[in-house]
């Protein structure tokens, strides 16, 4: 697992709806993906975020994500956390989300090569972080 960073509240919202949307990807949520989606992010975001609020929002695409942390008048231009930490961390957490379940799909997978991608974190590294469950990138 990444190190243990604690987000504030408007970075770890963006980084909660990447989880949704990952945990969302096969379009479904089951009971132990909708807890362990509650348990990562209380673990990495400084105050609560409602998880039926996140499920309501429009699902985050990855440029969007991207966007607001390169854009130069973004709110998150002074943010702490380089791109490719915060890509680390959607990367674990989102393996570790969907693989509450047994096993990552094809989708899932996509989703999250999709989000490590937009913030210039290669396949390569994708590899090495998720090397423990490698097989599912075969399908890529």
């Amino acid at each position: 697992m990444a190190t243990a960073h604690v987000l504030d509240p408007a970075l770890g919202h963006l980084f909660a709806r990447a989880l949704v949307a990952i945990a969302r990807a096969d379009h479904q949520i089951g009971a132990e993906e909708g807890q362990r989606l509650e348990e990562r992010i209380a673990l990495r975001v400084a105050g609560r975020i409602s998880l039926d609020d996140l499920l309501l929002a429009e699902p985050l695409e990855p440029h969007r994500l991207a966007e607001s942390l390169h854009g130069a008048a973004g709110p998150f231009r002074t943010a702490w956390l380089h791109p490719s930490e915060l890509a680390a961390l959607i990367v674990s957490d989102g393996l570790a989300v969907v693989l509450a379940k047994g096993y990552v799909s094809e989708a899932e997978a996509r989703v999250i090569v999709r989000f490590a991608s937009a913030l210039g974190y290669s396949l390569e590294q994708v590899c090495a972080l998720s090397s423990r469950v490698a097989p599912w990138l075969d399908a890529l």
